[in-house]
């Protein structure tokens, strides 16, 4: 054990670049209007986007129960970021929407994430930017199939 290389630990750099992704999230996301508005609430809110989605499609989008997806909105919606509607051609469906104040945040914070891939490839390279991002892909992948195959 003594010859192990302790900065190549996976866990060890998943915990850090999970630490560090968080403070840069809160240094350059956070905005004065919303500050109930937490990481939690990223990937929910960045997957509605300016056209909307219904809650079913969210869900399935990110490997997420309706019931988890529907806790986080109604979080949304109470900060005034989104609005839900009954779905015009399936009135069991809700559709989901940002408000105004939802979609200049949502450009806010899309700005944000083009310039830190701008950076992330002006320290790494282009293509090994792109590398990261296919290999990380591939390992989310990997443990949804995982985790279907545990829950089956």
């Amino acid at each position: 054990m003594a010859n192990e290389d302790s900065t190549r630990m996976l866990g060890k750099l998943l915990y850090v670049l999970k630490r560090l992704s968080y403070e840069w999230y809160c240094s350059k996301l956070c905005h004065a209007n919303f500050n109930d508005f937490n990481n939690a609430h990223l990937p929910v809110f960045m997957s509605i986007g300016t056209k909307g989605i219904s809650n079913s499609k969210l869900a399935a989008n990110l490997s997420i129960t309706k019931q988890a997806a529907s806790k986080v909105i109604k979080e949304l919606e109470e900060i005034k970021l989104v609005r839900s509607e009954k779905c015009s051609t399936d009135a069991r469906s809700m559709m989901l929407y940002l408000t105004d104040d939802g979609i200049s945040f949502y450009e806010h914070i899309k700005n944000q994430m083009m310039m830190l891939e701008e950076e992330y490839k002006k320290v790494v390279g282009a293509k090994n930017y792109e590398n990261a991002v296919d290999v990380m892909l591939k390992l989310i992948d990997y443990h949804e199939h995982l985790n279907k195959a545990v829950l089956n």
